[in-house]
């Protein structure tokens, strides 16, 4: 059982329709059930960018996230600006992601984030939290091809 749990500690995730030059990251969304949520996820793929201290939610992810009726997790409006310097106050919400492999499988705990709710566009990318990267260990290989993912620094050196 140990070492089952060992050897699913390291993911490493290709390009995807973000394109070339940038690294996404599939996870498990759902309203946390302290608060309220029953429980009931979706899969989403999120844009890894490090920048980005926040994660987006949209407003059609709700429809595949179980009761929302009556969540507790419900935050303050939020000032968010973007990488252009617009300056928006979006509404914001407590949830849990789960990382999964590339066959949707999880191979994580499930991870609180802080969200922002939009309305998806074709100009808006769902971007990724903070709190993931503070949990695992994230880099890219020479040539930028692969991003690695790992619970531990050996995992995400072997990966490499």
């Amino acid at each position: 059982m140990r070492m089952m749990r060992m050897m699913r500690t390291m993911r490493s995730y290709s390009h995807g329709p973000f394109g070339d030059a940038t690294h996404e990251v599939w996870m498990h969304l759902r309203l946390i059930p302290e608060f309220g949520g029953d429980g009931t996820f979706c899969g989403v793929l999120v844009l890894n960018d490090t920048g980005s201290t926040i994660l987006t939610v949209f407003t059609s992810d709700f429809q595949h996230l179980g009761n929302t009726q009556g969540y507790g997790g419900w935050m303050e409006e939020s000032l968010v600006t973007d990488a252009n310097g617009a300056a928006t106050v979006l509404p914001q919400l407590l949830v849990q992601v789960q990382l999964v492999d590339n066959h949707g499988e999880p191979w994580g705990d499930w991870i609180v984030e802080q969200a922002i709710v939009r309305t998806p566009t074709e100009a808006v990318e769902r971007l990724s939290g903070r709190n993931f990267r503070n949990v695992f260990y994230i880099g890219t290989g020479p040539g930028n091809h692969v991003l690695a993912v790992s619970a531990s620094k050996g995992g995400l050196t072997s990966l490499l």
